[in-house]
């Protein structure tokens, strides 16, 4: 085991050349992060996150609330639980093949009508209810605005953050002081958060999506943290959390049946995406990170590569998601239907779609 550690933390893949992790994690004239507060704190903040959003936030304020704005829990009964059924609907939901749907029907001796009615049932009743949806997006409201302000707060002073370059000049030797120590923990915190409760929540669509988007964040802050490319790691962590909130209100007004305020929180989001995840990200932070870092540093190292192409594997996604988001401005354009279609919905459209005939 201690020969596979000392091969996985080799100092000529993880660290600049002339530094041993011994001298960085035991110098007295800066801080370097601590590898195990990334696997330690964050799991008792996360604890907190899921006691405070459903001990305290969702019975006394998001469920009352969500009630005095007329959202209701409307849910369908649920129909009659058959074993084969619930498998077919596990992986094929509302669409199976023929010849699958012709073997459920033969097997329960059901018309393939009757099948397929019941898997419209089933599908409706795993979408989330308006009163949960609206719960869930508050909560996600509340943590992104809260910290989107603790990022102002802990950033507004610090160097980089009005000049890049400082992200690098002195690298590795960069103290982590206690306010970037807290921004980041509550970060991976949340998102452990997310990750955990991800498993006791209704089935969406975008599920599998999402659970992987989870985890894949978790690795960028914490691989950022192991390296100290913490300052890089803050900015990209300001740019991305406040880019969604506008999003995310324009979700509740459309829960509260506003339309005007959820067309103009959608193009407060428009802009402030285009703003921050095209134009920001790509064009100040990987600019920096792929054509300035390297000339600072006066070095090339593995990490350097591995963390670049983390940074360009987020950028796709980005390119993804705003080719998705601009399918949304068309949609309200030519429809005037406004839907995330990054995360929004809870089932497909074809679930939708079905049991609308269904009813």
């Amino acid at each position: 085991m201690s020969g596979l550690m000392a091969w996985f933390w080799n100092e000529d893949v993880w660290l600049p050349p002339g530094f041993t992790w011994h001298y960085l994690t035991h110098s007295t004239h800066f801080s370097f992060p601590v590898f195990m507060d990334a696997w330690t704190y964050p799991f008792a903040i996360a604890a907190v996150f899921i006691a405070l959003r459903y001990l305290v936030l969702n019975p006394f304020v998001f469920v009352p609330l969500g009630r005095f704005l007329g959202i209701k829990e409307v849910r369908p009964r649920s129909p009659a639980h058959y074993d084969g059924l619930e498998t077919v609907f596990r992986r094929y939901r509302t669409r199976p093949s023929p010849q699958v749907l012709a073997e459920a029907a033969t097997t329960l001796g059901w018309s393939e009508r009757q099948v397929e009615r019941w898997l419209r049932q089933r599908a409706a009743v795993s979408k989330t209810s308006p009163l949960t949806k609206f719960c869930n997006l508050l909560w996600e409201t509340s943590y992104y605005i809260s910290y989107s302000i603790l990022g102002a707060v802990v950033l507004w002073d610090k160097e980089w953050l009005w000049n890049i370059d400082h992200c690098f000049i002195g690298f590795p030797e960069h103290s982590v002081d206690g306010w970037v120590w807290a921004y980041y923990m509550v970060s991976l915190g949340f998102y452990w958060s997310l990750t955990i409760t991800h498993f006791f929540q209704y089935r969406r669509k975008d599920s599998t999506q999402l659970f992987v988007h989870h985890l894949l964040t978790i690795l960028l802050i914490s691989f950022s943290w192991v390296v100290n490319f913490v300052r890089i790691g803050t900015l990209v962590l300001v740019v991305h959390e406040c880019g969604d909130i506008p999003m995310l209100l324009a979700k509740i007004c459309k829960l509260c049946r506003k339309q005007f305020a959820m067309d103009v929180f959608f193009l407060i989001f428009l802009v402030l995406w285009l703003c921050t995840r095209v134009g920001l990200y790509p064009f100040w932070i990987m600019k920096t990170t792929l054509f300035r870092a390297h000339v600072i540093l006066q070095v090339w190292y593995p990490v350097y590569y591995i963390f670049n192409g983390l940074l360009l594997g987020l950028l796709l996604i980005h390119i993804m998601w705003t080719y998705l988001i601009l399918r949304i401005v068309v949609r309200m354009l030519l429809f005037k239907e406004i839907s995330d279609v990054r995360s929004s919905s809870e089932a497909s459209n074809e679930d939708d779609d079905t049991t609308k005939k269904e009813a």
